[in-house]
Parts: structure tokens; sequence; C-alpha cells
């Protein structure tokens, strides 16, 4: 079982809607999936109420317990990917969930002010030791492609950066409001094909990194 931790110390950078709609995609390419939704806003919970499947599994903040007990239980169930969708502070959730990861994704929206934010996630995750990459979420659109590929040189001097930037397209505030993931909502659509990409090459850069992880979990 791998863990895939959405995480920074910054509210409003859609870590939610990137939560569950990787979960479904990742569900539909064959995983049994659980999302920990850690944020007492319940973003990512909410969502699961109102969605019609039963399917991925969701835990909110009161029913996650302590992750280390929590991810064990998980895959003892046979779960074969946990999303922990983080509150967007410093928190003991937060560290909880960066240690526990085989990737951290760090979601950055677009602007100065939003790269500059980053840096204590950033650093937290290297202090100990965790796998990670920046993802561009909430993208403009190609009329001002520029601003995002300045961004993404700006980000590459402090980690990895995702290669497929995640743009502000409407199906995921549509997909979210039905309980679905864009996947779901609008399948052959582009956001679909970016969350696609996303997590395709978060599964392969997970496959690279869990032996490395895991050991570092345990030490």
């Amino acid at each position: 079982m791998r863990v895939l931790s959405l995480v920074t110390q910054k509210g409003g950078t859609g870590k939610s809607a990137l939560a569950v709609s990787i979960a479904v995609a990742a569900e539909q390419a064959g995983e049994k999936v659980c999302i920990l939704d850690l944020d007492p806003q319940g973003t990512s919970a909410s969502w699961y109420e109102t969605r019609s499947a039963e399917t991925p599994a969701v835990l909110d903040h009161n029913q996650a317990g302590q992750i280390p007990e929590t991810v064990a239980r998980l895959r003892a169930a046979g779960f074969t990917l946990v999303v922990i969708d983080t509150p967007g502070i410093d928190s003991h959730a937060t560290r909880g969930a960066m240690r526990e990861a085989d990737l951290a994704l760090v979601p950055v929206r677009p602007s100065e002010a939003d790269v500059k934010a980053t840096m204590p996630t950033v650093r937290a995750l290297e202090a100990i030791g965790r796998p990670y990459a920046l993802v561009i979420n909430q993208a403009p659109t190609n009329k001002q492609a520029r601003l995002t590929n300045a961004v993404s040189i700006r980000l590459s001097t402090s980690g990895e950066v995702v290669p497929v930037p995640i743009a502000a397209r409407i199906d995921h505030q549509y997909a979210y409001a039905l309980g679905q993931g864009v996947h779901e909502y609008a399948p052959e659509g582009k956001a679909a094909a970016e969350i696609g990409e996303l997590w395709a090459w978060s599964r392969k850069r997970m496959e690279a990194t869990s032996g490395t992880a895991e050991k570092k979990r345990r030490a």
C-alpha cells in the first residue's frame, strides 16, 4: 500500500479538489482507495456525503485517529492507496501525514506570494526526508501559459516540480458539487486529462521511491 499526502501550510490551494479527483482517477485505474480528511473543515468528507457511489472510502478527521495506526489498519484491510488531505496549517496532523507519505504533493498556485508560502512546507519535508514534489494548481489557461512557465522555473529552484500543471477549470467545481471526480463528471475533458496525468506521474514516482520511503519511515 502507498500513501499520497497533499500538504501545504497555506489554505486555498485546492488540496481537497485534487485529493478527491486523484482518488477517483486512481480507483478507476484499479486501486482500492481511502481518503483521510484530516482538515476539521471537512471538505473531502463533505464531498463524500454528496456522493452517490460508496467508494473511494473517506474517513474524516474524527475517524482518522492516530495516522500510523490508521494507515496500518487500512493496509490490513486491503487498501492499496491512501490519499491524505491535510489542513492548510502546520499541525500535528499535517506532520503525521508528511511522515507517512510515500510521496507528498505540495499544491501551489501560480503567484509569487503562494510560491513563498510553500517554503515552510518544503523545509519541513526535507528535514524529515520525505519524497515530495510541487504541483502547480489553479493555473491560468493557455492564454497566460507564460505565467505558469515562469512559476515552474521559480519553483524548480526549491524542489521537484510535477510536469503537469493543473488548470483552473470549471469541471473541478461542478464535479465537487455533484460528489464526483472530474473523471466521472467529464471523462473526456481537459481537467480529467490533467488529473489522469498527475496520478500517472505520482504513481510512477511512488513506485520509484516507496522502498526508500519505507526505510526512512522505520528509522
